[in-house]
């Protein structure tokens, strides 16, 4: 079925305002309520439109604004990468190869570089772990989550108490 300009039209200014209304916390019932209020009815049954239209079109509206969300990040990443391209010539051209390597350090963490080392050791632990029988999987399992969790309290441990400069 082809809608009519007018209908389109329709659909976009009723969009529009249960969008508003959403952003605002309202509920279903408050939406339809509100744009019976505001005049925005039905025109075929001068009716208020139904609660079912409604969460119809902000399924619709989420989309959007998920695929919007989406495009921004890649969008603002693109921009923060150039940002570190830019810090990084500056920085080898003044010789400050520790910012370098901080500019360095801000593309992998942006990227998630290390997330995916991290994840490829997970794959191919658990692939090693499958093979073994229960009670052996089930022990292994154990001691590494006991040592992750050591280390990351020790991580934590140096990050709240850094040690004292002393003067030399």
């Amino acid at each position: 079925m082809t809608l009519k300009r007018s209908d389109e039209h329709l659909i976009v200014l009723r969009r529009k305002a249960i969008s508003q209304a959403k952003l605002r916390g309202m509920t279903l019932n408050q939406i339809a309520v509100w744009l019976e209020e505001e005049g925005l009815t039905n025109p075929e049954t001068n009716q208020p439109w139904s609660i079912t239209t409604i969460s119809n079109d902000l399924k619709e509206i989420e989309a959007e604004w998920k695929g919007q969300m989406l495009v921004d990040i890649t969008d603002h990443r693109a921009r923060v990468m150039a940002e570190f391209g830019e810090v990084k010539n500056a920085a080898w051209k003044a010789g400050k190869l520790d910012t370098v390597l901080r500019a360095l350090k801000g593309e992998i963490d942006l990227l998630g570089l290390n997330e995916l080392e991290r994840m490829d050791k997970e794959i191919a632990l658990a692939r090693l772990l499958e093979g073994l029988p229960p009670q052996i999987r089930d022990a292994v399992r154990a001691k590494l989550a006991k040592r992750v969790s050591n280390t990351k309290s020790k991580t934590n441990l140096k990050l709240l108490n850094p040690p004292s400069k002393r003067a030399v």
